[in-house]
């Protein structure tokens, strides 16, 4: 009789371990590589020279260990400097490059925030709301158009903080693990056009 009931206590024992480890792998950490960062960049025009730093301890984001959470595990801040003595507005657009993502479609998530540091020209607006990455290689996504005013006195300075998410879905995300992410944001000359918006409203 006693063996019986040991035999239930250790079987009982052993489901409720099992149950435990099956949770606790179900959070583990995930491996992501995030390299090919920017690199800082110069846009010559005539009469007017834009200059961009990227801050954020050098120009790699390493996070080798990252799981599910509501904190951003990369943080990306640059700034442009507008110095224009021409009557154009200096216009340009944000582009992030992503090289490769095989993290699953949106798994990955980004939010931009915009600062007008010395109010001159417009940022480009703040994206607020988490917004997924799409998966791939070489994707872009446009992070919005911006420009500087003519003539801007001097020189004037917009500020972005690009923050990078693998938000908790509170379900099992091991599918996600040892997944690849390489981008980098580029800063282009000009106003991005939708191609594909002309015509519609």
């Amino acid at each position: 009789m006693n063996d019986k009931r040991i035999s239930i206590i250790t079987i009982v024992s052993m489901i409720l371990s099992l149950l435990l480890i099956t949770i606790g792998l179900s959070f583990a950490y995930f491996t992501a590589n995030i390299t090919n960062t920017e690199e800082s960049t110069t846009i010559n025009v005539t009469g007017g020279v834009m200059t961009i730093h990227y801050d954020s301890e050098g120009q790699e984001i390493n996070a080798p260990n990252i799981e599910p959470s509501d904190d951003p595990f990369g943080t990306k801040t640059f700034t442009l400097t507008g110095n224009n003595t021409t009557n154009e507005d200096m216009l340009y657009h944000i582009i992030l490059i992503v090289e490769e993502n095989t993290f699953t479609e949106n798994a990955l998530k980004y939010k931009l925030t915009s600062t007008n540091t010395d109010n001159n020209g417009q940022v480009a607006p703040s994206i607020e709301e988490l917004t997924g990455i799409p998966s791939g290689e070489n994707q872009e996504v446009f992070l919005g158009n911006a420009h500087f005013s003519s003539p801007t006195d001097g020189n004037k300075v917009h500020t972005y903080n690009l923050e990078l998410y693998f938000p908790e879905t509170g379900e099992n995300q091991n599918h996600d693990m040892d997944k690849i992410f390489k981008a980098y944001i580029e800063i282009r000359e000009g106003e991005w056009v939708c191609e594909a918006c002309l015509g519609y409203k």
